[in-house]
This record gives structure tokens, sequence and C-alpha cells, in this order.
């Protein structure tokens, strides 16, 4: 038996690893001709973002704006699907982009809500690597930027991983265009979620490279070069947690634990608990180094309302319904948010389809799936199974098979993770087989196990059609010509690869080597761009958050002021993206005393679009303005029409500063019954303060507050920073400085110059205690958690310079061999 290199990196004649091996020897190419395959896959890339990286449009769709006030307009947007992309991660890192050009990194967001943490909103991914080095670049121009990074660094770790494994340059390109198109990479590339996923290939190619430590002549476990792997795998595994998805952070840390200890124990390798202790070393030193993102989240979430309304949510009941599976033969069956024809499916009588289309597509092309399972079939091994296994068990948990949801339910991290979301673990297995079985099916001799393979594939799909016909066969006539004209390209596409795999199969192209990857590898990139290309919108400049007439109009006043829109007008969280603050706030986590305040409990997931349209404790919430678009003019006595354009605005006459002075206090122990009494609709917070506790001075500040006093009583801000705000006040006799923002862990007050202590006041705002006479009152948020990520951070970064940098060298056995 020849010695040529099996699929899971072992010789089937020496039981020897051979993925460490040469490129030349393991592989059949040189390494250097490898490059030559990544800059094709830069150029795949580069076709299908082609409008963002040279064409001068932003990839943002950012043109779903145009579908509220007062910005309206009938044409639909480029995208309605990725309403999260303009609503929330584009505006926020504008404004990180607005605050970076003023020299600041702000950790607090005071353009939102009354105020929410900016680094612990998890899902702006503010430390992520990418989104750094990008902040100089506004958003507009950025985001085809790093959409270009990402899925090139998704595809070349995928790639660096296959030739680990032995496969060949073509075979480890394909799994790169796979993974970097598939339908998970590409619908949810513009979220955090691919922030994540993209490290995935990385941390098992280290994990590959890491299992040939102290075997072959490769340096002991203890030597510099075996650190420096872990030491890489624990800077790419800082990146995953940074990356803003914390549930696909999750199941990427589970995939590759799994995956660490299928060849841990499959390839009998020595130290097994040392390289166990190195591994989960790796992975805390990684939560070391990202603590200064996942502290300040995990403060976020104690304080939040997360919790409760996953639970409501009940994620592990998401599933999806058997007929989705042939949205991998025809991805737009269903319908496409970019095109429509959404009913599509329930027109042919195939039945509903649930979740959305991100949650449902998980497209990696038809080749693809041919290769996989050649690989499956032609070159059974342990490697083939764990990856066909993993495909498998994913997609029996994301169907729900029983009792698979009642075991995720139990858990207590899996239970709040949407189980739809391992299709990214399907895409990625589909990819790592297709590139294994890429090298098998067009290397092998054995032709008569090809043609068996490609025949029953075919036949399977042949079989799937006509039971689909049968059912959809009467309704085809019934289809009007747009929606013909719309599956049209789905049909030719997978004709297209009926004509590619038989191509495969002549006898006459395995005599020219070039003509197998060129038909192979041509048709899946034509494939896979068809399927991707467009659905990020590519947008012009003068439909990114275009300024209107009523917002420059608010923009003209210079007072501390928020806004509130009714029915979705300036739709959160536009308004920062122009300097506004809106008292309404668009984020995946809430201060839960901020949506108790707003709603009378917590635990809404959409808390931001259920909100009332104006609710009860309207007068805490500094809102001047109110926007309305085509309502019912609202109450005369409370509100005047000051603007009427393209939007209405009405000025609030109850307007309350931000902040103002208190004379009197009232002390209630029960949150409850403070709650209560600011939602009351009659609560003044001029007149009286409710705390929870008792002041440091006790009834020494309380008084009455009367027209003199309040008349001989000022308070101005002098300075408004998102992390900083002073305050000067005058105040004729003792009493209470009330700031109308969210108060939170890590703010801190000084009052001329000396530290005070922050008073939780009328349920969820800030309040110190002032003498009589002049005061400068400051408050900063310096969050704790913060400081110590940075800390935890600083000794991970001396910790990766010691294990990188670390002297000591242990001679592997054989090299003392060769030396004696």
């Amino acid at each position: 038996m020849s010695d040529q290199p099996r699929l899971d990196g072992l010789s089937p004649a020496t039981g020897r690893d051979v993925s460490s091996d040469s490129a030349a020897a393991a592989t059949g190419g040189p390494r250097s001709f490898f490059y030559v395959w990544v800059a094709a896959l830069a150029v795949v890339l580069g076709v299908l973002l082609h409008e963002s990286l040279f064409g001068g449009k932003g990839l943002v769709p950012a043109d779903g704006v145009f579908s509220f006030p007062p910005w309206q307009e009938t044409k639909p947007p480029s995208n309605s699907l990725l309403s999260d992309q303009y609503t929330v991660f584009v505006p926020q890192r504008e404004f990180m982009h607005q605050q970076f050009l003023q020299g600041n990194f702000p950790l607090w967001n005071p353009c939102l809500d009354c105020g929410v943490p900016n680094l612990g909103s998890i899902e702006g991914a503010l430390l992520f690597p990418i989104n750094l080095l990008l902040l100089p670049l506004d958003p507009f121009h950025a985001g085809g930027v790093a959409a270009f990074l990402k899925l090139f660094l998704a595809g070349w770790f995928t790639m660096l991983y296959l030739r680990r494994l032995g496969t060949s340059n073509s075979g480890a390109l394909l799994s790169g265009l796979v993974f970097s198109l598939c339908g998970f990479m590409i619908v949810w590339l513009g979220h955090p979620h691919v922030n994540c996923a993209m490290w995935l290939p990385l941390l098992l190619y280290l994990i590959e490279k890491s299992s040939q430590d102290g075997r072959g002549g490769a340096p002991g476990l203890a030597g510099a070069p075996a650190l420096r792997v872990w030491v890489g795998f624990a800077v790419a595994f800082a990146c995953l947690l940074l990356g803003g998805h914390p549930p696909t952070a999750i199941q990427v840390t589970i995939f590759v634990s799994i995956y660490f200890l299928f060849r841990l124990t499959g390839q009998r390798m020595d130290q097994p608990f040392l390289r166990m202790g190195l591994c989960l070393c790796a992975m805390v030193l990684g939560f070391l180094l990202a603590a200064p993102q996942l502290l300040p989240f995990l403060e976020y979430y104690r304080h939040s309302s997360v919790d409760a309304s996953s639970h409501i949510f009940h994620r592990t009941a998401i599933r999806l319904l058997p007929n989705t599976l042939i949205l991998y033969l025809f991805p737009h069956l269903s319908g496409s948010p970019v095109e429509g024809f959404g009913e599509t499916m329930l027109r042919l009588g195939i039945g509903k389809l649930l979740p959305n289309f991100n949650e449902r597509t998980g497209y990696v092309g038809i080749l693809p799936l041919l290769f996989a399972l050649y690989a499956v079939v032609g070159r059974r091994c342990r490697l083939t199974m764990f990856y066909a296994s993993a495909a498998l068990v994913s997609l029996l948990v994301i169907y729900g098979v029983p009792p698979l949801p009642a075991i995720l339910g139990a858990l207590p991290l899996l239970r709040d993770i949407n189980p739809t979301r391992l299709l990214m673990v399907v895409g990625f297995s589909l990819a790592v087989l297709a590139g294994l079985g890429w090298d098998g099916f067009h290397r092998s001799e054995d032709r008569r196990l090809r043609f068996w393979v490609v025949a029953g594939f075919w036949t399977a799909i042949g079989v799937v059609l006509l039971w689909c016909w049968h059912w959809v066969g009467p309704r085809w006539n019934h289809l009007d010509a747009a929606h013909r004209a719309f599956l049209q390209p789905q049909f030719l596409m997978l004709a297209g690869s009926l004509v590619a795999s038989v191509a495969l199969l002549l006898r006459f192209i395995n005599r020219q080597r070039w003509l197998c990857p060129a038909i192979g590898l041509g048709w899946v990139t034509v494939d896979l761009l068809v399927f991707g290309m467009g659905y990020n919108p590519a947008i012009p400049r003068d439909r990114y958050y275009p300024s209107t007439p009523a917002i420059e109009w608010l923009k003209q006043d210079s007072t501390s002021f928020r806004v509130w829109g009714e029915k979705q007008v300036l739709v959160p969280n536009t308004a920062e993206i122009f300097g506004l603050r809106d008292a309404r706030g668009c984020d995946f986590m809430t201060v839960r005393r901020y949506e108790e305040l707003i709603n009378g409990k917590a635990g809404d997931f959409f808390f931001y679009s259920l909100a009332p349209s104006l609710p009860k404790p309207f007068q805490l919430l500094n809102v001047k303005y109110v926007l309305a678009f085509r309502s019912a003019a609202p109450d005369p006595g409370l509100f005047e029409l000051v603007y009427s354009n393209e939007i209405s605005i009405y000025r609030y006459r109850a307007f309350q500063e931000r902040a103002m002075v208190v004379f009197d206090y009232r002390v209630d122990h029960s949150p409850a019954s403070i709650l209560d009494s600011v939602r009351s609709g009659t609560f003044d917070p001029e007149r009286v303060l409710l705390l929870a506790e008792e002041p440091e001075k006790g009834k020494a500040l309380s008084g009455i507050q009367t027209l003199a006093t309040r008349t001989n009583s000022s308070v101005r801000i002098v300075s408004d920073q998102p992390d900083e705000v002073s305050i000067e006040a005058s105040l004729p006799q003792p009493g209470f400085l009330l700031l109308l923002d969210t108060c939170f862990p890590g703010w801190l007050a000084t009052v001329n110059g000396l530290k005070a202590p922050i008073l939780q006041a009328d349920y969820d705002f800030r309040a110190v205690e002032l003498p009589a006479g002049k005061s400068t009152v400051q408050f900063v948020y310096r969050p704790g958690s913060f400081r110590l990520g940075i800390i935890l951070s600083i000794a991970g970064l001396l910790a990766v310079a010691t294990a990188w940098f670390w002297p000591r060298k242990v001679r592997s056995p054989e090299s003392s061999k060769s030396t004696n």
C-alpha cells in the first residue's frame, strides 16, 4: 500500500501524522503556490463586494430608514430584513466615529433612553479588532472594507485548516469559498454573528497544529514553538469573545472544545492532561485579553432585563419546519427580502415557513453537497464521520427533533440561544467535507465509486423533486409571470450543477489536470455568488441617513433635551447620528429600571418598539419635543405645535430641565412603591425626591420648597460629554441636585472637588446632596468593571509575552537520538 495521506491526517501505512509535513509531500503542491489560491479567494470576494469596494457605494442598508418618517417614501428598502443594522449597529458605529474624531472613546452613550452603557452593549463590538482598525473611517466607507476582511479571513483560515488536514490547494480553496460564502455568513454579514463565526476555522487550525507537538520530530509541549501555538489560540479566542455575539461565541466554544477532545482521544496523544490544561489555560487567557469588553457586558447584563425576556421568548422552542430543507437546493424558493415573493411557497402548496429568511437559510451550493457526500461515502475516516455527525446533530437540533429541545431547555446557557444559529456549524461542516471530498473525487482512481456517488446524489434529488412536484404541479400553472421569472434562475442553477457534475465524470477531463478544478471551482463560485450577490445592499451616499428640514430644526435648539417619536417617527436609534438624544432606545439589552419606568414591567424583548406613545412618567424623561406623523394632535394643554412639514413637532409645555434642584425628599424602601408613585401621572419631580435609602445628612437637608427658594436657585450644565457632565448650582439652603440621567454603577460624583455619594432617585435617576451656596458638581463615568478588565487584560498581555518569548526549548526524543 502506498504511503498516501489519509483525510484524518494519519498515514494508513505507518500511522504517522503527515499533516505537518511539507505541502508538496502532503498535498501535492508547493507551499508558495498556496497564496495564489488565497489571492483567488480575495478576487471572488472582491467581485461579491465590488460596488462598495470600488464603486463608491456604502455596504450599509441605511436606505431602510426611508420606510419611516421623516424620510417617508413609498420606495421599498434594498433589504427589509436588515433593520437591526440601520437602527442599531450602524448608528452606534457612527456615534463612535464622531466621538473618535473629537478625540473621545466614550464608555457611556447618552443618546439612547436616558443613557446606557456604551461598552457594555456588547453587540456593538466596540473593541473588536476590525471595528477598532476601521474606527477612523465613517461607517459608510468602512462597511465594505469590514465585510471583505471578515469574509476573507474566514475563508483564509478555512484554507489554512484544510491544508493542515492534508488537502490540496484546490480542495482548500473550495472549502474556503463555501464557508465564507455560505448562507449563514452572507445573511449575517452586517451583524456581529460573523465577527464570531470567522474565528472557528483558525481555532481548529491551531488545535491541529498543536496536535503535532511531541511527535514526529516536532518540538515538545514545553518548547517555545508549542507555547506560541497556544498563545495564538488565546489571541484568536479573545477575538472570538470580542466579536459581539455571545450566543455564537458560546456555540463556537462548545464546538471547538468537542473537536479538541475528539482529536485528543483519536490520535492517542502523549500527555493528554497537560494538553487539556494548555487548552483550558489558553481559553482563560483569551478571556483575560477580552476582559475590558466582557466585564462591562456582564455588569450591564446583571442590571438589564435580558434574562427575563429570554425566558419569556422561549428560544429553545424556535425551530425550522421540515419543508425548509428544500432551501438547500432552492435557497430563494421562499422568496427573498431583497426581491420579495415571500409567499411563493404558500402559493405552491409547500406550506408556511418559520422563522424569517436569515434564520432559515443555510445554503452552501449544490456541488459542495455532492463532494461532502463523496467524503462520507468514499473516504470514510474518523474526521469525515466527525463532521458528518456534527452536521447531522446540528440539523436535528435546528429542526427540534425530540428530546433535544427539552435537553437544551434544561441547560443554563443553551436555553437562551436560538438553535437555528447552528446553521453556522452545518455550513462549516459541509464546507470541510466538501474540501475533503473534492480531493477524493478528482484524485481517486475508482471511477465506479465516483459514478455511483454522482448517480445516487442526483437520483435522490430527482426523487425529492418528483415528490415536490406531486404537490406543486397542479399549482404551477396558476403562478403569474413574475413569480415564474423569479424562480427560473434557481432551476437554472440546479441544472447547471447537474451539467457540471456530469462533466467532472467524463474521462477526458481527468487527462486535463487544470480543467477539473476550473469546472468544479468555477461553478461553485458562480453558484455562491449568484446566491450572495446583492443580499447586503450597497447604497449611494445620498441614501445614507440624509438630514431633513425637521431634523435641522431640532438641531438648532442648543439646550439639553430629548425627543420622543410616536409610531417609529425618527426610528430609534437614528437620532444619535445627528447628535440628538432620544428617550427611546433600540438595543438588545435595556437597563431594567428604565424599562420598568416606561412600561411598568420588564421582560419585553422588543421593549423599544412596544413602548407606549406617551409613557406615564413623561415629565421625568427630559423630553422637550414630541415627533408625530399623521396622528391626532395631542392635548393642546400639554403640547404646543411648533413645526409642521414632513412631520409635526410638538413642544412639551411641562418640559423638565435635565438638571434641577429639589429641597424635600421622602424615603421609601419599597422599589415597587416608588415605581408606582413616579408612574402615577401626578408626580412632580421638582417638589419631592423619592429615595430608596436615607441620605447621609438626613433631615438636615429636608426643607419646604417655596416660590422664593425656587426663584433664588439656579442650575446650569456647563460641560456635557458622554462620560462626564459638569453642573454649576446655586441654592439658598441645603438640598439636592437631580440629574435626569440613568443611575448606573460606575458613575462617580464630586461636589466642589469632594467625593459625594450618588443617590438613586425617582427610581432610575441620579441625585447628590448639595450645601447652601454655589456648588460645582461633576459626574464622571469610570466603571470598575472596565478598570478591572484593563488590569486583567494587561495581565493577559504579560502572560502572552512570557509564553511567546519562553527561552526554554525541550528536545523531542527523535532529535535527541539523532544528536547521539
